[in-house]
């Protein structure tokens, strides 16, 4: 026999030692669920007004001159770079806020992710020589 000085539990013990285990995998599931909400979330929030200033940029930026040095800008481009600028602050500081509370919520609820699950039909394969 072997000389093994792990200790022997008792059966009680090991279903008190198992109940705490699956307690703590549960935890660690559940953290890692609201983890996942986060990121996902804070990725969406950020894509949404980003690409939203990104489209503005696109189509009206020829109005502050995008693209052209600030040197080389005119006065009236100058003057609309100054207000987009400024609006642009806004809509960055707004969005960030408000991403700011948003993860704030996730982080005061219990989220468990449902897992996708597929189950694959396992059948016997034909003998191919018959």
């Amino acid at each position: 026999m072997e000389n093994n000085d792990a200790p022997v539990l008792s059966h009680g013990q090991m279903k008190a030692l198992n109940t705490r285990m699956k307690n703590a995998r549960e935890e660690r599931f559940l953290e890692q669920s609201r983890k996942r909400l986060d990121k996902i979330v804070a990725t969406k929030i950020r894509t949404s007004f980003i690409g939203a200033l990104a489209a503005f940029e696109e189509e009206f930026g020829f109005l502050w001159g995008a693209g052209i040095p600030e040197e080389d800008l005119t006065s009236e481009q100058q003057d609309m770079l100054e207000l987009w600028n400024r609006a642009r602050t806004k809509v960055l500081n707004n969005g960030n806020t408000q991403l700011r509370a948003a993860r704030n919520e996730i982080g005061n609820q219990t989220i468990k992710w449902n897992r996708h699950h597929i189950q694959f039909e396992v059948k016997p394969q034909e003998d191919k020589n018959e």
